[in-house]
This record gives structure tokens, C-alpha cells and sequence, in this order.
């Protein structure tokens, strides 16, 4: 059995010995492939110093993008014949059992391409704020109240889990492929599961490990260049959709845009409804481009 670890480093000094350190002492054996982004804040000497013998080091040189990073470790893992990939975040780290557990599950419930651990916060207080979203009675039916009195299954479906922490299946990434490039940073992992419910995989989670994802007390700046991004994403997200067509997925688009637009004018939100109507234009420029990766995408990576 071959397992490979990915992980992206982007100025990520003060978790790399957490997160590196719970891999390498992990009780399964796995090939650690490191990727880093252009950190400047000293994680390239901390990593050559100390990890150099541990994991394969891969300096990209440049921000490629969470996504593009990460296809960087997938592409080897698959080329050398890994039988899982697991995937990740610089800010999260495993217990001594989570990547054993996680192959166990996986291993018994093949028809699920992504499986993934419960998410706890970075001081094992609760679960993360984020995790605990999508895991509600609606979205992930029965894992609160299996919780609540005792009892769990070995595997929970639902449509959505951050690529915090995903094994994935040497057979859902053939098919699959790798993360879209037109996805700079956020929802690459939305069209990827989008995606891979596309090509019949399941994805799911498991409450038999867990990993920690510390990022509670972190909040982004909402400034002109973030929410520009944050609404690019959300277009792309809703566009680059396989499970519709595309004319459908337009139509779900418009709809979501001119809302917004009526929305943010009601408001008075000036600024705002230029963003939708940005995103318009955007898909009035760029339409050829949007289907054709939508085509490619509709194929199976190999």
C-alpha cells in the first residue's frame, strides 16, 4: 500500500513542526512531498534544515495558487503508482492514527473517492467553526444524532468537506484528474467535488480520526481586491459546474447576478452591484474559455 502526503507551504513557519512532525510520526508509512509557494517568511530554511532527509522538497519559485501547488505532488504520487493521496493544509496536522484509519475506511467503502476526518479546532476545544458547517442534519444526515447517542457509522456521506484533510483514491484521481488551474485560491476544492460526484464517486466522513486545522482565530480583510476574488470564485464555482449543462448553468448564474444586482441597488450598495455586473461582463467575455474547460473537464484525466 502507497500512500503519499502533499502538502503546500506559503509562509507557514510557525506550523510546519506541528504539521510535518504529526506526518512523519505517523503509524502508517507515507511519502511526504512538500510544495513551496514563494514563502518569504524563512519556511524554505526551516524545511532544509531539518526536513531535508524526510520529505521530497519542491521550491516552486513563485504563488502558484493552492491548486496548482498541490497538482504539482498529485501528478508525482500518481506517476509513481500511489494507491492514495493524502491531502494536506500547511495549518493542520494528524494524530498517530489518522492516516491509517482513514486507508481502513477507505479500503471498506471503495466507492468513495474522498474521505475525510472530523476537523477539530487548533486547540482540540471543539470542532472547527467551518468543519461544523457542513456536517448539519441536512447536510450530513445522521452524523449529529449517531453522535449524540453513542453510536457512529463508519462513513458519513455529504456533498461538501474542505480540502483540509482529503485521502483521495488512486482510482477517483484517474478519473477525476487534478485541481482546476482557473482556480486561483478558494473553490478549487467546490469544483473539484463537484467534479468528483460527476464521475459517480462518493465523498464522505469518517468519525473514526481526526485531524486539527488551526485557523480560528484568523479572519481576512474584506477589501476591494478580496471581495472581487470571493465573487470571481462563486462565478466560477456556478459556471464551471459539470453536473449541469452549461446552458443551465448560466441561467442559475444570471439569476444569482441580477438578484444581486436589484439586491445591492435596494441597498444602496453601489459598489457592490458593480461587482455583479462585472461578473456579467465576465461571462459575456470569457464564455468560449468557460466551455471549453468545461469540455476538457468532462473527460476522464486518464
Amino acid at each position: 500500500m502507497k500512500v503519499y502526503a502533499v502538502i503546500v507551504i506559503y509562509n507557514g513557519l510557525k506550523w510546519i513542526d506541528k504539521c510535518l512532525g504529526s506526518l512523519l510520526s505517523s503509524q502508517t508509512g507515507v511519502e511526504l512531498i512538500v510544495i513551496d509557494n514563494g514563502s518569504t517568511d524563512g519556511s524554505i530554511d526551516k524545511i532544509e534544515k531539518d526536513y531535508a532527509q524526510s520529505v521530497r522538497f519542491i521550491k516552486s519559485g513563485a504563488n502558484l495558487g493552492f491548486g496548482k501547488a498541490n497538482n504539482i505532488g498529485m501528478q508525482i504520487a500518481l506517476e509513481e503508482g500511489a494507491d492514495y493521496v493524502f491531502l494536506l493544509n500547511q495549518d493542520a496536522w494528524v494524530e498517530p492514527d489518522t492516516i491509517g484509519k482513514l486507508v481502513d475506511v477507505a479500503g471498506r467503502n471503495n466507492r468513495y473517492g474522498i474521505v475525510s476526518p472530523v476537523h477539530l479546532n487548533g486547540s482540540y476545544s471543539g470542532l472547527d467553526y467551518n468543519f461544523s458547517l457542513n456536517i448539519t442534519p441536512e447536510k450530513c444526515p445522521g452524523f449529529y444524532s449517531d453522535t449524540f447517542v453513542g453510536k457512529h457509522a463508519d462513513i458519513y456521506p455529504l456533498e461538501f468537506v474542505n480540502a483540509a484533510a482529503w485521502l483521495m483514491s488512486r482510482a477517483c484521481l484517474q478519473k477525476t484528474g487534478l485541481f482546476n488551474p482557473a482556480f486561483f485560491f478558494y473553490g478549487e476544492d467546490n469544483n473539484y467535488l463537484q467534479r468528483v460526484k460527476f464521475y459517480g464517486f462518493g465523498i464522505g466522513i469518517t468519525p473514526a480520526c481526526t485531524i486539527c486545522h488551526d485557523r480560528e482565530q484568523r479572519k481576512g480583510k474584506l477589501n476591494f481586491k478580496s471581495l472581487k476574488l470571493k465573487e470571481r470564485t462563486q462565478s466560477l464555482i456556478i459556471l464551471l459546474n459539470i453536473n449541469s449543462s452549461f446552458p443551465r448553468a448560466i441561467l442559475s448564474f444570471m439569476k444569482e447576478r441580477l438578484s444581486g444586482i436589484f439586491r445591492s441597488i435596494f441597498k444602496k450598495e453601489v459598489r457592490m452591484a458593480g461587482y455583479h455586473f462585472g461578473e456579467i461582463v465576465f461571462l459575456l467575455t470569457h464564455g468560449r474559455m468557460l466551455s471549453r474547460n468545461r469540455q476538457a473537464y468532462s473527460r476522464p484525466f486518464a
